[in-house]
């Protein structure tokens, strides 16, 4: 889905399936950005084709905001035979030469790092003034890699941070276990903290160690939330969910 700041566009597909765009409601010379969020495959070649009628029509892109950078989680090879997704993708935002790309809470480094012009808004300004809320709790990362940027969440509330470690099969996706490294949470408020849900089994593997753990509430706060399983998968383990939208549990 693209929104335009200081343009619009319709689009429409010819019989054989190609996208076609045109441009309305601009300013020939004038400078415009756009608002991209990706819902599905087809949403990149709309953007292509949008960026590409602005620049034909004398319009100057100042920038992108992309809250969420499609194929972030493939941005390193696992298995022979692989494409390098991230490395694609980003090589046709950046051939848009925006003078910004704005994103929030990325994935990994690498996802900043083959983007150009990359502005950031962390994990941390997302999420630090809901958890200034929660009296006494317990941020809980779920991996490696929610490990390296949870601790800018840490606020004066804050008890302590504990790590998970997840082990998946990298050829199915499938997790076969879940470790929490510490031992009992009775009477404890938990505060899973990572970027990404999109399924979520990560987060109902984790809830089910934290509630054999005796966690007294489990709340689940994660930057983009898919939820492609829908959020009834968490009942009966995670007690509130938030994203970068705001509570929608």
């Amino acid at each position: 889905m693209i929104q335009g700041i200081g343009f619009s566009h319709k689009k429409f597909n010819f019989p054989v399936g190609e996208m076609h765009i045109k441009l309305e409601k601009y300013r020939p010379n004038s400078r415009v950005s756009l608002h991209f969020i990706f819902e599905k495959n087809e949403d990149i070649i709309e953007l292509l084709l949008v960026c590409d009628a602005l620049r034909r029509n004398g319009l100057y892109l100042e920038g992108i905001n992309m809250p969420y950078v499609p194929f972030s989680r493939q941005d390193r090879l696992c298995n022979p035979g692989e494409s390098f997704s991230l490395s694609v993708f980003t090589e046709l935002i950046n051939n848009i030469q925006a003078d910004v790309v704005e994103i929030t809470d990325p994935h990994s480094d690498v996802v900043s790092a083959l983007i150009n012009n990359c502005s950031i808004k962390s994990q941390d300004e997302v999420f630090k003034p809901i958890l200034s809320n929660y009296e006494h709790h317990i941020l809980v990362s779920p991996d490696g890699g929610s490990l390296k940027k949870i601790y800018k969440c840490v606020t004066n509330k804050c008890i302590r941070v504990v790590e998970a470690s997840k082990i998946r099969d990298v050829k199915t996706g499938n997790i076969t276990h879940t470790e929490v490294y510490w031992g009992d949470f009775t009477n404890k408020t938990c505060v899973i903290v990572d970027d990404i849900c999109d399924g979520g089994r990560t987060f109902v593997e984790l809830g089910k160690v934290l509630k054999e753990k005796n966690a007294s509430k489990i709340v689940l706060m994660v930057t983009h939330g898919f939820f492609t399983k829908g959020i009834e998968v968490f009942d009966g383990l995670i007690d509130e969910i938030y994203t970068m939208e705001g509570k929608i549990k």
